[in-house]
């Protein structure tokens, strides 16, 4: 089994998003983060689905692969990520693994049961870091609603800002939250108008069943 460091090595060897869009509030998590992330959901996702909304270069997509899922999907608009995506789990030999490039609003129960074929009938686990909402309104909603729609068991990160709305708001939506983790996510400068060389913004990532 590969061990923890081992894996930040090969996921922060992914390239980061090429050309990042802030309207899509594109940051790429970085190989600590992942890591954590993944080693703590493994016992979910160990011989199922993994399922990336906004998967962006792929990276929990592939070290879902790397620590045992059955099988990867991944979704995101930006088409550019997903073509490094796909040749970055190509470089890895990884198989049962493939990045689409669709816009989350658009996935449905149906789009990800015939795209599953024989694993149809395995968990469907959601691992995702989607938009926070800050530059379009309710764009982590939309995220949350179609996690809850296509998964059994979710992780997904959000700002920490935010908790309480989005604990409420999954709940409302009947999903049951059983873990809530208090991180950082560290944000190089990747945009004009950041000054400092890297921020440390406080999140939550929350493990949800329905």
């Amino acid at each position: 089994m590969i061990k923890k460091k081992h894996l930040k090595m090969i996921l922060d060897s992914i390239p980061k998003h090429p050309k990042p869009k802030i309207e899509l509030e594109q940051y790429t998590i970085d190989g600590d983060l992942a890591a954590e992330i993944l080693f703590f959901a493994q016992k979910d996702f160990l011989n199922n689905v993994v399922i990336d909304f906004g998967c962006g270069t792929g990276r929990l997509g592939i070290g879902a692969k790397l620590l045992g899922a059955k099988k990867v999907l991944g979704f995101d608009i930006d088409e550019e990520c997903i073509k490094i995506a796909n040749e970055y789990a190509k470089k890895l030999n990884l198989d049962n693994i493939k990045f689409y490039c669709e816009d989350i609003k658009n996935i449905n129960k149906d789009i990800i049961y015939n795209l599953l074929d024989e694993d149809k009938n395995l968990k469907k686990i959601i691992i995702q870091n989607p938009p926070f909402g800050a530059q379009k309104k309710g764009a982590d909603r939309l995220f949350i609603d179609k996690a809850l729609e296509v998964g059994d068991i979710i992780y997904t990160i959000h700002n920490y800002p935010t908790k309480d709305f989005v604990i409420n708001y999954i709940k409302d939506k009947g999903g049951k939250i059983t873990h809530i983790c208090e991180t950082f996510f560290k944000i190089p400068a990747s945009y004009e108008f950041h000054k400092k060389k890297l921020v440390k913004v406080p999140i939550i990532i929350l493990r949800v069943e329905k």
